[in-house]
Parts: C-alpha cells; sequence; structure tokens
C-alpha cells in the first residue's frame, strides 16, 4: 500500500490530530513519514484500516505502537474525502482529536526511539504556523492535506472548549486542578489572555452551580498571595 493503490479501491485511514498543553503552549505531536509519498516531511499519524477491525480498534492499534501513554482522550473530528488528497489512489480519511496530559508524555519524550516531535501550534488571520526549537512549519509543507486536518481540529477544539469538559482533558487529574491551571488550558487553545476574575465567574457559574464542579478541602500554595482551592470535576463519560 505504500506505493500506488488500485484503481477501483476505496481505502480508509485514521489520522491522529494529537495534542497537549506544555509550558502553557498548545502543542502538536508529529513525525517524519520514513515512505513515499512525502518521504522525510513531517505528518500526523496515521494508518489504514484492516479489513476485519473497527476505525477506533485502528486508533487504539496506532496508539499502542507509537504513543503508549495512558490516560488518551480521543473523538471524532471529520472525515476528509478529497479525491486527489493522496497521491497514491482513492483514499479517505477519518481524523480524531486526540489529547494526551502532558506528564502522560514527558517519561516518552526521552525515550529512545520515540518517534514525534513538539511543535507549538498557532492559528490567526495569517494562516497555520507550527514552532518547534529546530524549525517553523507552515500548512504548505506538511505531508497530503494534514495542514487542513490541523486548522480544522484547532477550530472544532476552539468552538467545543466553551460548551463541553474538553478543556479538562488537558488537565492531569480531574480530582485535584485549580483554576488558574484550567485557565492555562483555555488560553492555549484559544491563543489569547483571559481576565482571571472573569474566568473564575464564568466557570464557576457553568459548572459548579450544577454540581459538575467541586471545591475540594485541598488548597495549593502560592508564590505570592493567598494559597488557590483546588477542585475536582465530573467529567462526561
Amino acid at each position: 500500500m505504500h506505493g500506488t493503490l488500485e484503481d477501483s479501491r476505496v481505502c480508509v485511514t485514521v489520522d491522529l490530530l494529537i495534542l497537549t498543553v506544555r509550558d502553557g503552549a498548545l502543542t502538536l505531536l508529529l513525525l517524519r513519514r520514513k515512505e513515499a509519498p512525502f518521504k522525510g516531511q513531517w505528518a500526523l499519524p496515521g494508518r489504514f484500516i484492516a479489513q476485519e477491525e473497527t476505525a477506533e480498534a485502528s486508533i487504539s492499534r496506532l496508539l499502542s505502537e507509537l504513543l503508549p501513554a495512558d490516560g488518551a482522550f480521543f473523538e471524532q473530528l471529520y472525515t476528509f474525502s478529497d479525491v486527489s488528497r493522496d497521491p497514491r489512489g482513492r483514499v479517505i480519511s477519518i481524523s480524531y482529536l486526540v489529547i494526551v496530559p502532558f506528564g502522560k508524555l514527558v517519561p516518552l519524550l526521552t525515550k529512545e526511539g520515540f518517534p514525534f516531535r513538539c511543535f507549538r501550534i498557532f492559528l490567526n488571520k495569517e494562516g497555520l504556523r507550527l514552532i518547534s526549537d529546530e524549525e517553523e512549519l507552515t500548512q504548505v509543507v506538511l505531508a497530503f492535506d494534514h495542514g487542513r486536518i490541523i486548522e480544522t481540529g484547532l477550530k472544532r477544539l476552539r468552538g467545543k472548549i466553551d460548551y463541553t469538559d474538553i478543556g479538562f482533558r488537558f488537565l492531569e487529574t480531574t480530582q485535584t486542578f485549580s483554576l488558574s491551571e484550567l485557565q492555562t488550558v483555555f488560553e492555549a487553545v484559544l491563543g489569547e489572555k483571559l481576565d482571571s476574575s472573569n474566568f473564575r465567574r464564568t466557570i464557576l457559574n457553568r459548572y459548579e452551580k450544577t454540581g459538575r464542579l467541586q471545591q475540594t478541602d485541598q488548597w495549593e500554595k502560592q508564590p505570592r498571595g493567598r494559597p488557590a482551592a483546588l477542585y475536582r470535576m465530573k467529567t462526561d463519560t
């Protein structure tokens, strides 16, 4: 399946948009393709779905091979079916958002053979930019239509963070966290600074009054000022 596909055959892949928040920045995991087409170019991880497996089973298999980290959350993003999206033939991509708390990645980042590089991800009116410690990428240099997948995923994430629990998936744990930790996640995803008082008021109104968010009896020491209250969240199943 690495060169060309049969003219009459339609193949389906899963492509994963793996995101985390690292040092206050939304971060994407990319790898270099080792095979044609687009050999040597940066790409999202993906694989062809086998005849006997579901898309979800294919994702679980891919994550266990490339990113064996507990606590990953994934949900379907979009189906990309442009006729010419893959030069090998007719290939449809079912893309997924994958969110991994950064603490789960730390042991893997220094592990020999870890295939990914971390890129800070930015999207504004000037377009998509991906920045690592070594280089900066734009949408047009990525393999296939992966730039479009990334842009679609970030827009979806920004749209959902205000009315779903998806932002909480970036936290190391939903059982003990401060509102400042949560605000860091929201700022990273939205790409803008938020007023702390307004953010706190909004979150408490949205979640605490409905019983989804509860203050614990634990407190987090701060460099300055009073200790911060820690909360627990009942996330969607």
